[in-house]
């Protein structure tokens, strides 16, 4: 069961669901302007967008690293698992900071005319953590990682 997951796929689907909304909050964050200021330009904006950036690109990474072993016909059993558990947290910690930058509005659904980006922030916060449970909670990933990884004893 473990093998077949491993070729499910590669968590490509993660890192881009997490890019696009952090490109979204990017365009917002430009526009909107608090006290004066474009939000880009306050610094921990800036810090948390920049730190979510990294998560993105090492997503990216992770998920192409699992589709080059897939395509060489190799099993990427602990790959695939750190691709998922990186990959969907990364999407969480995207959707927190987009609500951090938001605000309260950042919780307001598609059918309210206040919703920023309409509505998108508060329907990927609902689904992200679907993300953790599906195809393999990220504790199960983990206990494959600590297995098949690090060569530690089941728990």
């Amino acid at each position: 069961a473990v093998t077949l997951l491993d070729f499910e796929r590669s968590g490509i689907d993660y890192s881009a669901a997490a890019r696009r909304m952090l490109d979204d909050i990017r365009e917002f964050a430009t526009e909107t302007k608090r006290n004066g200021q474009p939000l880009i330009e306050i610094p921990w904006v800036r810090t948390l967008m920049a730190d979510r950036y990294v998560d993105c690109e090492v997503a990216r990474l992770m998920a192409y690293n699992v589709a080059y072993m897939q395509s060489q016909d190799l099993i990427p059993t602990k790959e695939a698992s750190m691709s998922k558990v990186f990959g969907s947290e990364t999407v969480q910690r995207v959707t927190d900071a987009s609500l951090d930058i938001l605000g309260q509005y950042g919780t307001l659904g598609r059918d309210d005319k206040w919703a920023p980006l309409k509505g998108r922030v508060q329907e990927h916060w609902m689904n992200a953590f679907a993300g953790t449970i599906a195809a393999g909670t990220s504790e199960v990933q983990r206990n494959i990682i600590a297995g098949r990884g690090l060569g530690l004893p089941r728990g």
